[in-house]
């Protein structure tokens, strides 16, 4: 009986350092600055303003349209006839109202193109981390912004992300 323990203590005690588990390699992602600094990120950025620009140029146009009526009710409205000057004052509201609503339209569509955009890149960002871990042996990569308090930044492969992303999808 002795034996046989000591003949099983003595195979854990060979196989023990065979069993333990390699050190494994840990990445880390900032997955906004990888989006941010990237080539098709930049592109979208620009689009994104392209397109704010363009809105905005409308909206002023809209308000300038308010502002001279407005400007025009104040000057003459004394002098208006009752009736030219309440369809004066129906129309500034109207277009107030126009005005507004338009600007909330303006909003929700930037809104709209910065998240299509941001999923759009997260999307393949997210392909690349998996064929980064894949091919750089990675146990897990994480996120930096996912409840990672610290980490040394040579495990940071956010570089190499944006790298990979620039070759494949880049501008």
């Amino acid at each position: 009986m002795k034996r046989i323990i000591a003949l099983v203590l003595a195979v854990i005690a060979v196989s023990a350092p065979a069993m333990a588990a390699p050190a494994e390699k840990i990445g880390i992602v900032d997955l906004q600055r990888a989006v941010s600094a990237s080539k098709e990120g930049m592109a979208a950025r620009n689009d994104i303003m392209v397109k704010t620009e363009q809105l905005n140029n409308k909206l002023k146009a809209i308000q300038a349209d308010f502002v001279q009526l407005k400007a025009e009710l104040e000057k003459d409205g004394a002098a208006m006839k009752a009736e030219v000057r309440a369809e004066k004052e129906r129309q500034l509201v109207q277009k107030g109202r126009d005005f507004q609503k338009r600007q909330r339209d303006a909003q929700e569509e930037i809104k709209q193109l910065e998240d299509d955009s941001l999923q759009k890149l997260v999307n393949k960002m997210a392909g690349l981390m998996g064929r980064i871990g894949d091919e750089g042996g990675y146990a897990v990569i994480l996120e930096q912004g996912a409840g990672v308090r610290y980490f040394n930044k040579a495990v940071d492969i956010t570089p190499l992300l944006v790298q990979k992303a620039d070759q494949l999808y880049g501008k």
